[in-house]
């Protein structure tokens, strides 16, 4: 069978692990879909957020390259479980959070699945109403979201596919308005004007996009073979997301500095004076966004199945799929059309909020495989309701819950909020780095120390469980 006759076929595993006859590929088939997914003019909205918050160009770009390289490694860390242990992202997080633990994350995915895919139709939906004026936005957001929403369907092979054709039309698009947006000049590079509280803030905004794919970027690594090497998967999802992310941001920070930085369709169009070159890189831009916009939708509904399958078995088929895309679908387009004109500050604020939420999951997740296990979980047990995921005294698992998992989460939160400052929340640490929001360094450091801390007795007796139960292979 063609990988074009597969792509068409409707995937119907869901979060089940895979079985090693179905997976195959390389991990040279992750760069395609990092690369793709973020090669798009819409992104360069994310870049604009490093001006809008108060930094010159010089800094701007700084803070850019900087924020998506820490963003990018994290998230590579997170896909490198994906092709060793064979089930989603969040699947996985039993083994650290208890079998029912895991629900805190899958409830934080939730919001996250939910607010990116709003997000992501509002601004696929202006780049084709600017490019075909007659359109009314609500339908062009609801024209770029069916895109989505039949990738989604098809599923994992149709999202590479898509990818891969799509990875040289979205470069030539983003060349195009890279070039033109150098030749307009009245760029200013002058190391002048560092403020480190616009500086931090534009840092951990931008890390935040890379790193919140961390709950799912598995999700398009578990169908790679068992042997895939841990430093392959990790380079080419890092090399991936890097460039295509960098590139676009960068190019959101030369529009926001010679436009309006609030609105970066619009800034695209004054750059060129309108006209046929603008549509097209428009419609490109939109077309590009709706099948970003999938993986949303394709981890929401692996989301959904992975909480249904806590309380109750969840046959894998199609209909599973339809039923399980439609409340991110429905909910996430109702949002996205009654979205306020406050797009940029409210898009700040969800930004904060994920960083609060998910750094401290992070970093639980990635100490617990890469110090505590070594990448060696009873995969089998993560579908056990009465297993050793449910009830383990050694790492104070009762009653499917972790409590060490959760105890350094929770106190993570806590040291995270006094430098938080989002708009809603002004933390009482704040001021004294110039208003900047940084609380994803402790929510970083503190969850970590303290999880490693709880951990230290039983560290020896989690990095091996019984040779019988291994599995990931």
């Amino acid at each position: 069978m063609s990988e074009t006759t597969k792509s068409s076929a409707i995937e119907v595993q869901h979060v089940n692990a895979i079985p090693p006859g179905e997976r195959q590929g390389t991990a040279r088939d992750l760069f395609p879909v990092w690369f793709s997914a973020n090669l798009n003019v819409g992104n360069a909205f994310f870049g604009a957020l490093a001006v809008v918050v108060g930094n010159n160009l010089f800094w701007a770009v700084v803070a850019v390259v900087l924020g998506n390289l820490a963003g990018a490694i994290f998230m590579a860390l997170h896909s490198v479980q994906g092709a060793k242990l064979g089930v989603p992202q969040l699947i996985q997080s039993r083994g650290q959070f208890g079998f029912y633990g895991a629900l805190l994350p899958i409830a934080l995915a939730a919001f996250l699945y939910l607010g990116f895919f709003a997000t992501t139709a509002v601004i696929g939906g202006q780049a084709l109403s600017a490019a075909a004026p007659s359109i009314d936005l609500p339908i062009s957001i609801i024209v770029v979201s069916a895109l989505s929403l039949v990738l989604s369907l098809i599923g994992y092979r149709a999202i590479h596919v898509a990818a891969k054709w799509a990875m040289w039309p979205l470069a030539i698009a983003v060349i195009i308005v890279t070039v033109a947006a150098l030749i307009h000049g009245g760029l200013d590079m002058t190391m002048a004007g560092f403020a480190p509280g616009p500086f931090l803030t534009a840092f951990g905004l931008v890390a935040t996009f890379l790193l919140t794919y961390a709950p799912y970027v598995s999700d398009y690594s578990r169908y790679l073979p068992t042997d895939t090497k841990p430093s392959a998967a990790f380079g080419w999802t890092f090399g991936g997301a890097f460039l295509g992310t960098t590139w676009t941001m960068l190019l959101g920070v030369l529009l926001a500095t010679q436009f309006n930085p609030d609105d970066t369709m619009a800034s695209i169009g004054e750059l060129f004076g309108g006209g046929w070159i603008v549509a097209i890189i428009l419609v490109v831009t939109a077309v590009a966004i709706g099948g970003n916009n999938a993986l949303n939708l394709y981890g929401s509904m692996l989301n959904l199945i992975t909480a249904a399958t806590s309380f109750r078995k969840v046959r894998a088929s199609k209909a599973t799929r339809v039923w399980m895309l439609m409340p991110t679908f429905v909910l996430g387009l109702i949002i996205a059309i009654f979205a306020s004109g406050e797009f940029a500050a409210n898009v700040s604020i969800f930004l904060s909020f994920l960083l609060l939420g998910f750094v401290p999951w992070g970093a639980v997740n990635l100490i617990d495989y890469y110090w505590i296990r070594k990448g060696e979980y009873q995969v089998d047990e993560f579908f056990n309701k009465r297993g050793i995921y449910y009830h383990d005294a050694t790492t104070w698992t009762y009653g499917g819950v972790n409590w060490q998992a959760f105890i350094a989460y929770f106190v993570g939160i806590a040291a995270a909020l006094p430098f938080m400052n989002n708009g809603v929340i002004k933390g009482a640490a704040t001021p004294l780095f110039g208003d900047a929001d940084l609380s994803w360094i402790p929510g970083l450091i503190v969850t970590g120390l303290v999880y490693l801390l709880l951990t230290a007795r039983n560290r020896r007796t989690a990095a091996a469980p019984s040779e019988s139960l291994k599995t990931g292979v």
